[in-house]
């Protein structure tokens, strides 16, 4: 049996209209959108050749997905420019990744979700959180996404590169009640740490809520430059006079932009408006409001979990034609959705390896 809704997941994860795959297999737009309602059960010849143009196996198609994230239900830090089909682009490949969560946990124990919701003003939200990591007021978080799945948040690296979104999260609540920051992999460090930053904020502060206003996402934006940028820190560590070659360490130090630390010097009194504005206008002459210098650059942060769960059930090296068979989904497609998640790191002779978040399920 032919699934017309994995059809029109994978469609959309590749950012296709109905009219795009009717003319990719040879078909008209009306034959794709029947079978995708259900009404019209593809020839062999017409299935194979959808699955050759969308690069799914079959079996991909055999079964309904297992998760559907609604685009309108979702925190998303994007453009407001960002268009519809960019959104459901990045949404489905969050499905798909979901559902490889779900195989790989019939055989792996997951650390307990420790995030809690706060009615807190975004600051004291973010003090708790940081607490919550065992981060001090006066430290810099070294390694965020790291912490971030610590306290049981599911991070999912999309691999997918899309120019005016970044991220978005959710409380899952379909199958089981989770929290899930999902971001598009393809970013500048400084920039994905903002990103997941903002986003564990909704999470914290606004997780009940279906729609987010204009006002929600600067409250996420308060508490994600709270979370990276305490503000007794920067009072200490940000000094008067400011300019940029006087903040350009503390950009690698704390893992944020120059623009952040800059807005971050204004919204705790250490600068006025007038240099703000002049240190913002210095950043647009020299080509830093799109692209901070190379040499500042900020290492990019992976989540680790899916792979580890892939190399507990699948060894390490991943046994791919394995993964792929039981997945139902290209070895290329996963080879590619793997290169977001970072592998374990060397061992270092004569010590013990830290805990993993993740272990083998016990008889």
């Amino acid at each position: 049996m032919f699934s017309g809704e994995r059809l029109r997941q994978a469609r959309e994860l590749l950012s296709l209209t109905q009219t795009d795959l009717a003319k990719l297999v040879g078909r008209s737009q009306a034959a794709i959108a029947n079978i995708e309602a259900g009404l019209l059960e593809p020839s062999a010849e017409v299935a194979e050749s959808i699955a050759n143009r969308t690069r799914f196996p079959l079996t991909f198609f055999t079964d309904h997905p297992r998760f559907h994230f609604p685009v309108e239900t979702l925190m998303f830090r994007a453009k407001a420019s960002a268009s519809r089909r960019e959104t459901i682009a990045a949404c489905r490949h969050a499905e798909v990744s979901l559902e490889l969560i779900e195989l790989l946990e019939a055989s792996v124990t997951q650390i307990p979700i420790r995030l809690q919701k706060s009615s807190q003003t975004p600051e004291v939200a973010a003090q708790h959180v940081r607490h919550l990591f065992g981060i001090g007021a006066d430290q810099p978080i070294s390694n965020l996404i790291d912490l971030v799945e610590r306290t049981g948040v599911t991070a999912l690296s999309l691999p997918i590169d899309l120019a005016k979104i970044d991220a978005f999260s959710t409380w899952l609540t379909a199958v089981s009640r989770r929290p899930i920051i999902a971001a598009c992999r393809k970013k500048a460090g400084d920039r994905l740490r903002f990103s997941i930053a903002h986003e564990l904020g909704h999470l914290v502060l606004h997780g009940d809520l279906k729609r987010l206003r204009p006002h929600e996402h600067q409250q996420a934006d308060r508490f994600a430059a709270e979370l990276l940028m305490p503000t007794a820190a920067m009072r200490q560590e940000i000094e008067t006079p400011v300019t940029l070659s006087r903040i350009a360490p503390l950009k690698l130090r704390w893992g944020v932009s120059l623009q952040a630390l800059v807005r971050r010097a204004h919204d705790v009194g250490i600068i006025a408006n007038r240099q703000y504005r002049y240190l913002f206008e210095q950043l647009s002459a020299r080509g830093w409001r799109t692209n901070e210098p190379a040499n500042l650059a900020v290492a990019q942060e992976r989540p680790r979990a899916l792979r580890k769960m892939a190399e507990v059930v699948y060894g390490d090296p991943i046994d791919y034609g394995r993964f792929s068979s039981e997945a139902r989904l290209s070895v290329s497609y996963l080879k590619d959705l793997m290169e977001g998640y970072a592998e374990a790191p060397p061992a270092v002779e004569g010590t013990i390896a830290s805990s993993k978040v993740i272990q083998l399920r016990s008889s």
